[in-house]
């Protein structure tokens, strides 16, 4: 399954860490976040700020690639959202239909007594122990 993520991460590595192992870290976060880790070299760490539109970075593929080189990594600071999953939502309808119970009623003072009589004789019609009572 893909989803639209954006990924937001500065990484320092340790110093005295081999080049070598150095390479490993870059290597492996790049493939569990999908894209390159840009070398800032003002401050000295590893930069990302990506939006994948079909991503499959994954929260524990990020927390396994941590766990194998934290002993290497002075500091991380990573943020992972799923863009598919708002934050917000703004929704207007101007038309001059309201939905009630299922059906669209145009809006007017009737409206609640035609969509009550829906509600009562369609979606709870009166059993024999209503109708005896």
């Amino acid at each position: 399954m893909s989803w639209e993520t954006l990924v937001v991460s500065t990484l320092e590595i340790a110093p005295g860490v081999p080049e070598e192992t150095k390479a490993t870290i870059v290597e492996d976060f790049e493939g569990v976040l999908e894209t390159d880790l840009i070398w800032d070299d003002q401050h000295k760490e590893y930069k990302v700020s990506h939006i994948n539109w079909s991503s499959h970075v994954r929260e524990e593929e990020i927390k396994k690639c941590h766990q194998k080189h934290k002993r290497h990594i002075k500091r991380i600071s990573l943020s992972l959202w799923h863009l598919s999953e708002a934050d917000f939502n703004l929704n207007l309808d101007r038309s001059e239909h309201e939905q009630v119970f299922g059906r669209w009623y145009k809006q007017r003072p009737g409206t609640i007594k035609e969509s009550a009589a829906y509600l009562f004789d369609t979606l709870l019609p009166p059993t024999r122990v209503a109708a005896g009572v």
